[in-house]
């Protein structure tokens, strides 16, 4: 393998700046493997200079160009970076993924394929790919035609072996829309079938809405298949946005309490006397506002199903104590009433708060924490499983295609890759928006780059307004005051990631906040 030695090369934004540096290359004798040019920084790769003294010259003399600021050496060039990234999430899928060039080579072969075909890409890469799959292999006439194909049952066999497998066919094309190059996935038939068996259709559809094959999603699947069944109280862990509520309901569809009321309730979205007698109902004439002949609460509702109680670590030490009551006795008492009624409820809840700190800080019971932390499962986050994302965004496309009245075929390999670099504080439920969001911007077949727009980039009058009144005075008043309001909401629910804290931290009512939440649409779950 070659040694390369690659600059990174800081300076002023001029014209000529790249010419100057090629001419130095030039003039020292030095062949340039790679160049990549950026406003102000231009990445170099070449042969590693064997002399040290070689190398300290020509950065050298790289500083005497004329608005050179810095020369160092880096590591990877930016699109080495990428395409590395890129490479490991190929290999992670679970699938088997080839490309081929306009000549028929084949120029990607992942490890899946090495599976599948028993043979290493060392040995692959590089050959045509009639000596793979034969000369009707769809992905010959997808090369010619243009045509992407999916599902497509195919029979072939070498020297080695027989061949049985399902594949699936995209084109690369040019801005003209002439094909350059194709790409397949593959999946043996025996897997195909072996996952089927083992991932029955009540499980296929408990978790129809869960989309991942990373290693961590595989296992977090598995260990709620493995507690479905139980009556264990199960607590969800895991940052806003990764799905707690789809676990909880796949996990009830699993059970054997899956006939019955799964029931869910926000913990954070209501006041506390809202949260009791939603949870325990009320006897009539109880309170003010009461309904005239009383009410079961979602206790009584979800006898023997399951309730979901989401943001648990949002529970006021008072409803702590009495949903303690309730795990302990197995007992509820209406609001109003003095009378014990006996309960069979599955208990699952989620938080992403940090309860261990919260007992710390005396906020959590702690033996509530116990009570509820039976089978703790980690939901993992997006960040951690990017391998995922482009299965993801393809479900996203499918499910928003029928909402929106699109019928937009996938996405490019730029907006892809953007994705893939991001960093996901708000997880699945932030990429389903900005997924949403593209389509809502595409008039194509395929989602690009430049119809991406992140939440953390500002394009709306409305949120600069109130930075800007003071210069700007095509707003009215009202809008001005509305923007500042929602930014303050924004930034209370995101330093507090509580409705009541951010209540008091805004001096207002819990009640208020609620209210300014949903009249914004400022998503604070």
């Amino acid at each position: 393998m070659k040694n390369y030695l690659r600059l990174e090369i800081i300076s002023k934004d001029r014209i000529g700046m790249v010419l100057d540096i090629l001419k130095k290359l030039y003039e020292n004798n030095i062949s340039i493997h790679s160049l990549e040019v950026f406003p102000n920084k231009v990445y170099i790769k070449v042969e590693n200079l064997q002399e040290s003294a070689k190398k300290v010259s020509i950065i050298k003399k790289l500083l005497n160009i004329d608005g050179v600021i810095k020369v160092q050496e880096v590591e990877l060039l930016s699109y080495e970076k990428n395409e590395r990234k890129l490479l490991a999430i190929i290999d992670a899928v679970q699938d088997g993924i080839l490309a081929i060039n306009h000549n028929e080579q084949i120029e990607l072969f992942n490890n899946y394929c090495e599976k599948i075909f028993h043979t290493k890409k060392e040995y692959i890469v590089g050959k045509n790919i009639r000596q793979l799959l034969g000369f009707d292999a769809p992905i010959i006439n997808l090369l010619k035609t243009g045509k992407d194909y999916d599902n497509i049952e195919i029979f072939t066999k070498n020297a080695k072996s027989n061949f049985h497998y399902i594949t699936s066919g995209r084109s690369v094309k040019d801005d003209k829309g002439q094909t350059l190059a194709a790409v397949a996935s593959l999946k043996d038939i025996n897997e195909a079938i072996e996952m089927t068996n083992v991932i029955t259709s009540k499980e296929d559809l408990a978790f129809k809405d869960i989309i991942g094959n990373s290693a961590s999603m595989v296992k977090t699947r598995k260990i709620c298949m493995a507690v479905a069944n139980g009556n264990s109280t199960i607590l969800l862990r895991g940052e806003s946005g990764t799905g707690k509520e789809l676990y909880a309901k796949a996990i009830h569809k699993l059970s054997s309490r899956s006939s019955k009321n799964f029931l869910a309730i926000n913990c954070a979205a209501l006041p506390d006397n809202l949260i009791e007698s939603e949870l325990f109902g009320y006897e009539k004439g109880s309170f003010t506002g009461a309904i005239e002949k009383g009410k079961d609460g979602l206790f009584k509702a979800a006898h023997n199903g399951t309730l979901f109680l989401d943001e648990i670590g949002e529970l006021s030490l008072s409803l702590q104590a009495k949903l303690l009551r309730v795990l302990q006795e197995g007992t509820i008492r209406k609001i109003g009433s003095t009378i014990e009624q006996k309960i069979d409820v599955r208990i699952i809840a989620a938080t992403n708060r940090n309860l261990e700190d919260m007992i710390s800080k005396n906020t959590f019971r702690e033996d509530l924490y116990y009570r509820l932390n039976v089978i703790p499962i980690y939901i993992p986050c997006l960040k951690d499983r990017i391998e995922d994302i482009p299965m993801l965004v393809n479900f996203f496309i499918k499910n928003l295609n029928k909402q929106m009245g699109k019928n937009i075929k996938g996405a490019e390999m730029a907006f892809i890759e953007k994705l893939v670099n991001s960093n996901w504080p708000g997880n699945v439920r932030e990429l389903k928006n900005v997924v949403e969001r593209a389509m809502n911007l595409c008039h194509g077949s395929l989602l690009k780059e430049e119809n991406l727009i992140m939440d953390f980039e500002k394009n709306s009058n409305y949120e600069t307004a109130s930075d800007d009144y003071e210069f700007n005075f095509n707003f009215k008043l009202k809008d001005v005051v509305e923007a500042a309001e929602k930014k303050a909401l924004i930034s209370a629910i995101k330093k507090y990631k509580s409705c009541r804290k951010a209540a008091k931290a805004l001096g207002v009512s819990h009640t208020t906040i609620i209210n300014k939440l949903n009249k914004y649409k400022i998503d604070f779950h």
